[in-house]
Order: C-alpha cells, then sequence, then structure tokens
C-alpha cells in the first residue's frame, strides 16, 4: 500500500483570487489536480499550514476548490466571477464550508494507513521555516519531499532584491538537512543543488534522492472564436514576451530594441508584454509609462487568462524570452506546444528543454536580437519558416511522464 501524501496547497489557496497563474501556480494546480483526484491511486490529504498548526480539508471541499480555480485561470468562469468580490466569495465559499481537521484528528486519521506520511511541498512556501518542518516530521513521522523551482537567487545573486540569496540559501540548507527527496523542475536546477550540498557539512539528502521531472506542458487554451486583436493597420506583425518584469527576465532590451525600431523601420512591429510588475523593475516601468516612442508600439497586459494569452499568441510572429536565467523556462515550453516559434536567450537550461527548436541568442546582443526580430516580422521569413519545421518534431513534457517519476520517487523514499 502506497504512503499517503499530506499535501500543502496553502500557497494555492491564498493564489487562487488571481485571474491568471503564474508557472509556479500552474506547477502547484497540476499536483493538486494529480493527488487529489477522486480516482487518484495514492491516498491524499489536502492540508494548510496555520500559525504553526496543520489543519486538514475534506476531500470533496478541496476538488471543488481546485476545480473552481482550474476554470478561473483557464478562463473557463464567467468573467464577473474572475474579477468581482462576489466571484471570490463563491471560489472560496466552498473551502471554507468544508469539514476541516486539526491536527490531532489528522494524526488519528492517518493511522490507518501502514505506512508514515509524505509531507509534500511544490512551491516553496514553509521550507525556510526550520521549526515547521522539524515539528511536522516530529508530529506525524512525516517524511519531507519538496519541488524545487530553482536556486537563482543563489547562483545570481545580482537579480534579486537585497537579502533574497540569504533566505534561499536557508532554504536549500533546510532542504540538504532536513527533507528525504526532491523533484527538480530541470537538470539545471538539480545541478545547482548538487552544487549546494557540495558546500554544506554532512547533508542528509542523499545525491541519488534528487530527482529530475520536467513539469508537464500543454499547449495555451484558446476560445472557439478567437478576438481578433487590436493592430495598427500599418504594423499588423506583433511579438509578445512573457513573464514576470524583473531584472534577470531582461524586459529592459526588448524596450531599448523597440526604442531603436520605432527610429529606424517605416511599420516596425508591435511588443505586447504580458506579466505582472515584479521587482527593482523601475527603468523599465518607466519607458512603459512614460516613453513616447514607446507609445502605441509597445502595450504591457498583466491580468490576462490562459485563453487570452492563448489567443494573442497563436496570431504572434514568436515569443521572445531573453532572459539571463531561469529554473525551467515554463512559457518557452508552453508557447511550443502551442506552435508558437520563440527566440531565446542561449543559456543552458533553454536548451535542455527547447533542444534545436528555437531560435537562440546571446541575452547581451541587442543588435542579434534586432536582426532576429526585423527577420521574423516579414512575412515570408525564411528563419521563422524553419523554426516551424523543426517545431513539427518537438514533444512537450507531459504530465502522467512527471508524475511516473514522482510516484517511483515518493516509494523509494518511503522504503528507506
Amino acid at each position: 500500500m502506497s504512503a499517503p501524501v499530506l499535501l500543502d496547497i496553502s500557497r494555492l489557496i491564498w493564489r487562487g483570487r488571481r485571474t491568471g497563474p503564474s508557472g509556479i501556480d500552474r506547477v502547484e494546480l497540476a499536483y493538486a489536480q494529480h493527488f487529489l483526484a477522486a480516482d487518484a491511486s495514492r491516498p491524499a490529504y489536502a492540508v494548510v499550514h496555520l500559525l504553526g498548526w496543520l489543519f486538514g480539508i475534506s476531500p470533496s471541499g478541496a476538488r471543488r476548490f481546485v476545480q473552481a480555480v482550474a476554470a478561473r485561470w483557464e478562463g473557463g468562469a464567467p468573467e464577473a466571477n474572475r474579477t468581482h468580490s462576489s466571484g471570490l466569495f463563491a471560489l472560496y465559499r466552498t473551502l471554507f464550508l468544508s469539514r476541516w481537521r486539526v491536527g490531532f484528528q489528522l494524526r488519528r486519521q492517518l493511522k490507518a494507513h501502514r505506512e508514515p506520511p509524505m509531507f509534500l511541498v511544490v512551491s516553496h512556501h514553509h521550507l525556510s521555516r526550520e521549526y515547521t518542518v522539524r515539528r511536522l516530521r516530529r508530529s506525524f513521522g512525516a517524511r519531507c519531499v519538496c519541488f524545487l523551482h530553482d536556486l537563482l537567487p543563489i547562483d545570481y545573486p545580482e537579480y534579486f532584491q537585497p537579502g533574497k540569496e540569504q533566505g534561499y540559501r536557508r532554504l536549500a540548507r533546510i532542504i540538504t538537512h532536513l527533507f528525504d527527496t526532491v523533484i527538480a523542475n530541470s537538470q539545471t536546477t538539480a545541478d545547482s543543488l548538487r552544487h549546494f550540498q557540495a558546500s554544506e557539512p554532512d547533508p542528509a539528502l542523499p545525491a541519488a534522492n534528487i530527482h529530475v521531472a520536467r513539469p508537464g506542458v500543454s499547449a495555451f487554451p484558446r476560445p472557439q472564436n478567437m478576438p481578433m486583436v487590436p493592430l495598427r493597420p500599418q504594423s499588423v506583425a506583433y511579438f509578445i514576451v512573457l513573464g514576470t518584469i524583473e531584472p534577470r527576465k531582461n524586459h529592459l532590451l526588448l524596450l531599448n530594441l523597440w526604442t531603436r525600431l520605432a527610429t529606424t523601420m517605416v511599420a516596425p512591429p508591435r511588443l505586447l508584454v504580458i506579466g505582472a510588475r515584479g521587482w527593482e523593475n523601475e527603468q523599465a516601468v518607466d519607458m512603459l509609462e512614460r516613453s513616447r516612442r514607446l507609445r502605441g508600439l509597445v502595450e504591457e497586459h498583466n491580468r490576462l487568462s490562459d485563453t487570452a494569452i492563448g489567443s494573442l499568441l497563436s496570431q504572434a510572429r514568436a515569443l521572445l524570452l531573453p532572459s539571463f536565467a531561469e529554473g525551467f523556462g515554463l512559457p518557452m515550453a508552453e508557447a511550443l506546444a502551442s506552435g508558437v516559434p520563440v527566440i531565446c536567450s542561449d543559456i543552458p537550461v533553454f536548451r535542455e528543454v527547447g533542444r534545436d527548436v528555437p531560435d537562440y541568442v546571446d541575452p547581451l546582443d541587442l543588435m542579434a536580437w534586432q536582426d532576429a526580430i526585423v527577420e521574423y516580422s516579414r512575412p515570408d521569413s525564411p528563419r521563422r519558416a524553419a523554426q516551424m519545421q523543426r517545431l513539427a518534431d518537438w514533444q512537450a513534457p507531459l504530465w502522467p511522464d512527471h508524475f511516473a517519476i514522482v510516484e517511483r520517487a515518493l516509494d523509494h523514499a518511503s522504503n528507506q
């Protein structure tokens, strides 16, 4: 009999209010859908950690909440329910009216299982709280498993807020000494953790217990009647950059490039910037809000559903990803799965996921980016046509393959 899973959905509950998901949100939702499904092969309990206490949520209430969040993020929920307070109330009502179990009740229920539980955290939520992890191990006899998205603040502290590096070093140290198994989203992330382990005295996490399982990737959903994107008649071609506006995403390169295109091209393409505003992005935001040369050429969108993004991507000349560093590169994989070409930075993780399909460009070479974008903007672009041919052979990572690795990793951890 498989060991039961205690799936921490604390962060997913908080993020459910958003109209669209981030990359981490997508992974959390997929884990909730897999482990909390009514026909799941492994017993699982949705739990929330609050004020030092662990609370269990009834299976039916957790499933209804997960289904509602999925509909909200995919654009399947009515527009009023995704944007108005009444919709948010309906989203959370079934969850909070469900039957909840406090710690001792949950422990009593878990005694019905022969194996000790596996506490599974899919986000980095609670991972840096050593007391919380130790208490879970002590009170529930639980083995601890986490999904690791990246350790970028350790490897590239210059792209993050002050103090972020130390926070991630604490997180990595707790994982190394208190967790039994880690699921890494890429070989790049797994190598980063192993490199950190090498600097730690007496790490408890065996290197063999770091498993690489690339997240499943689906094409962006599209409405049956796709709305036309409002385009200026003299500039129909457009590109998309997708992701949080933060330093490592390198939006500034594209904004500077479009400033050049505004003065060097008769009919420059447009750029759609899709993503929430992050941190230390003052210069990029100033250009988005105040640049006269970018006005009418660059548009910012930060509250779009997956369906709306899919509709926009379907007509784009390419997705642009000039990032300096990534843990996986989910937008790239989702664009490729949607049949959309990608121009991206030449960094190892993009090569790992995209293989030979995208056009790779040095993230600091503005002129190379300009050449690629000008070429792709042409209706008969040979360079774009060549990528479309390569794209026909690209295969997206699948969630069933991902969870097959996860299930084996959980069984391995429970038998140690």
